[in-house]
């Protein structure tokens, strides 16, 4: 019994350990995301320290998507108008889970469908399938798969919030947005 109890124990530390409250933002992790050299819409070298000192939203996303990944940017998109008409400073990073297919320039194709601000929005390839399979479950903690024998890119769908070190805040859904609770997260990280 005492055995149970100590393992217990463990177990409470270890998963305390994953997370931890930011204050005012509920179930708030602290996930530093993993360093990249990726490329972006315009085919300019974009990495982590490029969004290091901003807030970020991030999302996974491919051009080629027939089912959620439209919404997920139209989301983005609608966040993004939302945040400048509040004045907040609000950066968006959308990664491509299939970036074999998505070049620079289907990426800006993809963008300007939805009037990204790119001033403040990278759409981001040029890395291998192998390399986003593997940096998407490390950081998002997410599936990323494409499948062998064809069909579409499984992936998940939330969005992150991303504070100005570079590490993930916190996920939300990114088809079912609660808008104005990330808006409210964004103003308790702009404060810090």
């Amino acid at each position: 019994m005492k055995l149970l109890s100590i393992f217990l124990a463990m177990t409470l530390l270890l998963a305390a350990c994953g997370t931890s409250e930011k204050e005012g933002i509920p179930d708030a992790t602290d996930r530093p995301l993993g360093d990249f050299f990726y490329t972006n819409q315009d085919g300019n070298a974009f990495s982590l320290e490029d969004i290091k000192g901003d807030i970020t939203i991030a999302s996974l996303i491919f051009t080629s998507c027939t089912t959620v990944c439209s919404p997920i940017t139209a989301n983005l998109a609608k966040l993004q108008r939302m945040s400048e008409k509040e004045g907040l400073d609000v950066h968006f990073l959308s990664f491509s889970v299939d970036p074999e297919v998505d070049t620079p320039e289907k990426l800006k194709e993809f963008g300007n469908q939805f009037e990204a601000d790119y001033s403040k929005w990278n759409f981001l390839t040029g890395y291998s399938q192998e390399e986003i399979e593997t940096f998407g479950p490390e950081n998002f903690k997410t599936i990323v798969a494409k499948p062998k024998n064809g069909g579409e890119v499984v992936h998940g769908t939330s969005i992150y919030l991303i504070d100005k070190e570079g590490t993930i805040v916190k996920s939300y859904d990114g088809l079912d947005v609660p808008f104005e609770e990330i808006l409210e997260h964004v103003k308790i990280l702009q404060k810090k």
